[in-house]
Formats: C-alpha cells, sequence, structure tokens
C-alpha cells in the first residue's frame, strides 16, 4: 500500500491552475525527489497532499482524505518540514520544539512522558543539535532551526515525511547529515517526498524522482532512470551533462564560466 497517492491532482490558488493531471506514488522504503524550475509547482505537490489546496483528481495520504480527514488523525501518519519553518517557533527552546511533534500522540492532558522526552533528545543528538535543547531558537541560525523543525518531525513517529526544500540554509556538513538521516529512515520502512534544487543530491540519496516543469510531470520512476543529461537539460533549459567516478554519477553545466 502506498504511503502517498496522487491521481490526475489538478490543483492551484485561486482560479489559476499550478498543477496540471499530476500523478505520484509513494510507497514505505521510498524517497522520491521532486525536481523542477521555480514555480513549477514542487510545493503545491506538497500542499495538496497535507489537504492545504483545493483539488481535482485523487489524493489519499497513509489512506486518508487530507481534505477531510482530522487533523490530528493526520498528524499521526504525516509529519512535514515546511520551506520556511515559522518563526514563532523562535520563541521555545529547542527540546520544546522537537517534543511538539509528539502532540498528536499525547493522551488527553496532553503532557509528554519520560520516553516522549527521551526521544526529543534523541533527536536533536541525531542531527546535531542537542546543544540547543535548553537555549532559545532565537539564538540559532536559521540552518540550525532547520535541524530542530525536521527533529520535531522524526519525533513525529510519521509513515510518511514530507520536505519541502530540506537542505536550504545549510552548510554541505548538514546537507548530508539530514539526507543521511532521511535516507536511513527510509531504509528502515518510512516513506518520504522532498523537494530538491541539487540534483546531485537526488542522484546521491533519492531511490525515486519526479521532474515537474510547468505543473505538468515530465518523468517519475527509478531515481537511475529518470535522472539523466538529457532529461535535466530539457527541464532546467541549460545543457547538463553526467560524469561517472567512484561508481556514481555527478551532473555538471557544461557552460560554466571558466
Amino acid at each position: 500500500m502506498s504511503c502517498l497517492s496522487l491521481a490526475s491532482v489538478t490543483a492551484g490558488y485561486g482560479a489559476k491552475p499550478v498543477l496540471h493531471s499530476v500523478s505520484l506514488e509513494v510507497a514505505p522504503g521510498q524517497l522520491w525527489a521532486l525536481l523542477g524550475p521555480n514555480g513549477a509547482g514542487k510545493s503545491t505537490v506538497v500542499k495538496a497532499s497535507l489537504g492545504l489546496l483545493p483539488v481535482q483528481g485523487t489524493v489519499r495520504t497513509c489512506g486518508l482524505n487530507p481534505s477531510e480527514a482530522a487533523r490530528t488523525a493526520l498528524a499521526k501518519q504525516v509529519a512535514w518540514v515546511p520551506q520556511s519553518p515559522a518563526e514563532e517557533g523562535s520563541a521555545f527552546t529547542g527540546l520544546e520544539l522537537a517534543l511538539m511533534g509528539r502532540a498528536p500522540h499525547l493522551g488527553a492532558w496532553g503532557l509528554p512522558s519520560a520516553l516522549d522526552v527521551a526521544r526529543a533528545q534523541a533527536a536533536l543528538a541525531e542531527l546535531g543539535v542537542a546543544h540547543l535543547a535548553n537555549r532559545p531558537l532565537t539564538e540559532a541560525s536559521g540552518g540550525e532551526r532547520r535541524l530542530v523543525w525536521l527533529a520535531r518531525a522524526l519525533v513525529q513517529a510519521p509513515q510518511l515525511l514530507l520536505l519541502d526544500e530540506p537542505t536550504a540554509f545549510l552548510d554541505v556538513r548538514h546537507q548530508v547529515a539530514v539526507l543521511r538521516h532521511v535516507r536511513t529512515r527510509v531504509n528502515a520502512g518510512l516513506a518520504a517526498l522532498a523537494v530538491l534544487h541539487d540534483v546531485n543530491q537526488a542522484a546521491a540519496w533519492a531511490t525515486h524522482a519526479m521532474l515537474l516543469k510547468a505543473g505538468r510531470v515530465q518523468a517519475a520512476g527509478p531515481a537511475r532512470e529518470v535522472l539523466t543529461k538529457d532529461a535535466l537539460t530539457a527541464l532546467y533549459e541549460v545543457p547538463i551533462d553526467a560524469l561517472a567516478a567512484n561508481g556514481r554519477t555527478f551532473f555538471v553545466l557544461t557552460d560554466a564560466a571558466p
């Protein structure tokens, strides 16, 4: 059973559609990279998956219709790290924000247990931001705050993880760390969809890829089959070549300045 199913989905803002008949199936053990130019509709796919937009077509998120399901029921199954995490979260400490991921699972009193606290602390440590546990996030960099928001999503223990530009504002070391941690969870059975801009990150970490241009799917399937120099050149309208090294494929611009 897929954790995310979009069937012929058309969606947008107001009367103008951004997505045109988009179909996608994300199963457990898959990390889908969603690639495309700015304005292609990548974030709109994520919002449609969460029921945040009216759609034509069918969306099922962990078996639920996200437009009709109770938010708590959906939050028990799906975690989302938005493109720009809310600034109001900066008023909390790292541990307080990470613990918010347990909210859908708490009882009537809404009080986290010692196990919940341990899970939150472990997630912060896993992502290298344990030093923020007792510090307000106003003292953290934009990249550090983003890592805490990812920890919050992991603490939520979802079946499906939706990531909108998860490596934005991060240095190279933390970009690798984030994608490595996500892929490790995917290998253990999590389903994930990540909006990415770096094609080499997609090639290195994704199991599957979808190429989206002007709201239409250009290609979708296993990453090794979809991510080719011809497909990426057509997608971004710049000449891209593929190089092989150490058993991996890397993509480079062929008209870059010397």
